[in-house]
């Protein structure tokens, strides 16, 4: 069965369909949106060799001539390299202005395709079709796209919203177990967020999300946080301010990556890591009480936050902060919880407790 879900922006508004057995009606579901016989399917190797069947023959049966690139699988891969070869894809594929980009695989391939459809041509049509949990959840919704830079994450992007999203649950089902709970660190983000209530049914069901066993919580898990996205989305699609509250514990998070070279943390890893990090600094700054942080430390540990590598050292870390995308001049702003379902944007912590925070992760408490 199929639900609809819808995102209202102030320029666009498109369909996110979610159900199981979607990729298998893909070509038709394209039909009403992308009616373009020729079309630039992008995916990575791991994604493109469990889908490849089911992709290609659904669209050829409805008509379309996909051109497929596939690039490696991993954060490395979002670079400005792939871009350039995805244009020299699109040139030879012979795109036009209503030829459509296709991304099916995770974050990376919905955040590098995403950029090249918004910049080719100043803008051809972008469909997303998810088949992580953290992209079903969060990044194949809301038209953030783009690539990273060597000194820090998604310092080359861009604000372009799909045209639909496809999102077919059974993919899942192919995630192995650190890809699963990487996905969940989004999850838990949107209840520590906005959502108390959904923070605690998340508490009262992780054990069973974790199992994978019960698909009507799967189901619910990824409906509830696009709604929330999209609540946010159709008020502030370009993170004028309501839509900053998304970043909670990207800031920390995305430094973690780019300090490990993008090779380390997943990115849902490193999500975990920082709202961790977030909660920490928010109790010392007095935001929360001992007592909140703890039940948020315990739900993010039940899904598990990574250690870090041995060789990252604080200074590292609070080094690379500085290259963060959300700062406002020479000031760091960070997303921090201020309650279960609330946070705060706040400039400019006290140095000293945010590198305490850095450490008690870093070398433990």
């Amino acid at each position: 069965m199929k639900k609809t879900l819808k995102v209202n922006t102030g320029n666009k508004s498109y369909s996110v369909a979610v159900g199981k057995g979607l990729l298998s009606c893909f070509g038709a579901e394209l039909k009403e949106v992308a009616p373009a016989s020729t079309l630039l399917l992008v995916s990575d190797d791991k994604v493109w060799s469990l889908f490849k069947t089911a992709c290609l023959t659904s669209l050829k049966k409805e008509g379309y001539s996909p051109h497929v690139h596939i690039i490696p699988a991993g954060e490395e891969s979002k670079n400005i390299q792939h871009a350039l070869d995805l244009y020299d894809a699109a040139v030879e594929a012979g795109m036009d202005r209503n030829t459509p980009v296709v991304a099916l695989g995770g974050g990376v391939v919905g955040d590098l395709a995403g950029f090249v459809a918004a910049t080719y041509l100043r803008g051809v049509p972008l469909i997303q079709v998810p088949t992580t949990l953290l992209s079903q959840v969060d990044s194949s919704v809301g038209g953030k796209v783009g690539i990273n830079h060597p000194r820090g994450k998604n310092l080359i992007g861009a604000f372009y919203q799909p045209c639909f999203v496809l999102i077919d649950l059974e993919t899942l089902s192919s995630l192995d177990c650190r890809q699963y709970r990487a996905g969940l660190g989004e999850v838990v983000k949107y209840g520590i967020m906005s959502d108390p209530t959904f923070f605690g049914w998340l508490e009262k069901n992780m054990d069973s999300i974790l199992r994978r066993e019960d698909f009507s919580l799967i189901e619910r898990v990824v409906t509830r946080c696009i709604e929330i996205k999209a609540e946010i989305v159709n008020k502030d699609e370009k993170e004028v301010e309501l839509r900053r509250i998304l970043n909670l514990g990207h800031t920390f998070g995305h430094a973690l990556e780019a300090v490990t070279g993008y090779s380390y943390y997943l990115h849902g890893e490193a999500v975990l890591a920082g709202i961790n990090m977030a909660a920490s600094l928010s109790n010392h700054l007095g935001l929360i009480s001992k007592e909140v942080r703890i039940r948020m430390i315990k739900l993010l540990e039940q899904v598990g936050i990574p250690s870090p590598p041995p060789e990252v050292t604080v200074e590292d870390i609070f080094y690379t902060l500085r290259y963060d995308k959300k700062r406002q001049g020479s000031s760091q702003v960070y997303v921090l919880p201020s309650g279960v379902g609330e946070v705060t944007v706040y400039k400019q912590p006290p140095e000293d407790l945010v590198k305490k925070v850095i450490e008690e992760y870093v070398v433990g408490k």
